[in-house]
């Protein structure tokens, strides 16, 4: 048990009477340490009601005191060798101090403008370790109610893909009966993201793929049309066009990582050329 006196004042008490308008009036004390008036209050609103004004400061005051309750018995347990933080708290800064200067210097600095042609030479250079760790698809699906009158309508339209005039109508017809749809035909999808949105349960996904283009779906009182316009085995080349904002950032973190490495060669070798750094041998 700690060996301190806490000693609590009512919050109802001080918010509804502090007579002295002193600000330094000291509301609880858990040993040696106060909570005083003007702490209090800034953490109530202005514009708070009495009520409200009651409940926040007695739970400010609550959390407050079982916080200095801790740090009391802590004081009073540890050594002092283990309550010597100075070493901790400087590393802390100088890591602060780095990190906030870096920053800033890859913010003035690093070019972020990645050219195609340096896209495609990364993944020619990198190719295997390009490799599909699940199955991708390249896809076209809608799903209306399994009861409505337009199922037909639908049909015949998701069919009809041969002209961009062709996806207009049948985007159309999507938003206006407000079925959902998706088609995206330059963007890969992971299957694990495709089953998220459409309840399919195939336990080959390879097999699956391979036998159908296309899938009618009843599930969840919707009819669920699905296209498969190209698909990637897991295991086989991941496709440029799946990779490549993932290279542009991979090129990108190498740069950073060169920037870096530059700044600290050229502050070091600033600072021997400046007769800053002395190395001591011990020898006289």
């Amino acid at each position: 048990m700690v060996q301190r006196t806490i000693l609590l004042i009512s919050s109802v008490i001080v918010l509804s009477c502090n007579k002295s308008g002193d600000n330094s009036a000291i509301v609880a004390q858990v040993g040696e340490k106060t909570l005083t008036w003007e702490e209090l209050n800034s953490v109530i609103p202005d514009n708070s009601t009495p009520e409200d004004s009651i409940m926040l400061a007695e739970g400010y005051l609550q959390d407050w005191i079982r916080q200095e309750v801790v740090l009391s018995q802590a004081e009073t347990n540890l050594s002092e060798d283990k309550k010597n933080f100075e070493e901790l708290i400087e590393n802390y800064r100088r890591s602060l101090l780095t990190y906030a200067y870096e920053q800033e210097l890859i913010r003035q600095k690093l070019d972020t403008l990645v050219k195609e042609e340096e896209i495609v030479q990364y993944y020619n250079d990198n190719r295997t370790n390009f490799e599909l760790k699940d199955y991708i698809v390249k896809v076209k699906f809608c799903a209306l109610s399994s009861d409505s009158k337009d199922i037909k309508q639908m049909k015949k339209l998701f069919a009809a893909n041969s002209t961009p005039a062709d996806f207009m109508k049948w985007e159309a017809f999507c938003i206006e009966k407000k079925a959902s749809y998706y088609f995206n035909e330059d963007k890969w999808m992971l299957w694990e993201d495709l089953v998220e949105q459409i309840p399919l349960e195939v336990y080959d996904v390879e097999s699956f793929l391979k036998r159908n283009k296309t899938v009618e779906l009843e599930a969840n009182g919707n009819l669920h049309l699905i296209a498969f316009l190209d698909y990637q085995l897991s295991g086989s080349q991941s496709p440029l066009s799946f990779e490549r904002e993932r290279i542009r950032e991979m090129i990108i973190n190498k740069r950073k990582l060169d920037l870096l490495s530059r700044m600290r060669e050229d502050l070091y070798q600033q600072a021997i050329q400046n007769k800053q750094v002395e190395v001591f041998t011990g020898k006289k």
